[in-house]
């Protein structure tokens, strides 16, 4: 049961936290490339490089969050969510992390994908 447990919570953190990580190091390349709102290197950093190796990691560690929650709900699948803990708890959080761990990868990849493709260093 504490393997499931601990799948349980992989499962449902993982995404969100690979997410922030990807969002607060997307966020400190892009002020390293747009420095006062004009376009250049400021610091010389391959920006296009990092976000596709930190949105790629993001993306992995999302997909291990989801099969750690699919294991964490396949070890309790006979049980119900109004089952008395842990069981029912851990079948409970493990639907919530096979639900959000697919948004996610989404919005990681959404993230990710941007830096690459959009202009860079233009006010909205």
């Amino acid at each position: 049961m504490i393997r499931s447990s601990l799948l349980m919570w992989v499962g449902v953190f993982a995404a969100p936290a690979a997410w922030t990580v990807q969002h607060v190091v997307g966020l400190q390349l892009q002020f390293a490339q747009c420095h006062d709102n004009t376009r250049g290197p400021a610091y010389g950093v391959p920006v296009d490089t990092l976000s596709i190796a930190v949105t790629a990691v993001a993306a992995v560690i999302a997909v291990g969050g989801e099969l750690a929650a699919l294991a964490a709900w396949r070890s309790t699948r006979e049980n119900d969510d109004s089952d008395p803990p842990p069981e029912g708890r851990i079948h409970f959080m493990s639907i919530i992390g096979i639900t959000v761990s697919p948004l996610f990868l989404a919005i990681i990849l959404m993230s990710g994908l941007g830096v690459v493709f959009l202009p860079d260093c233009v006010q909205s």
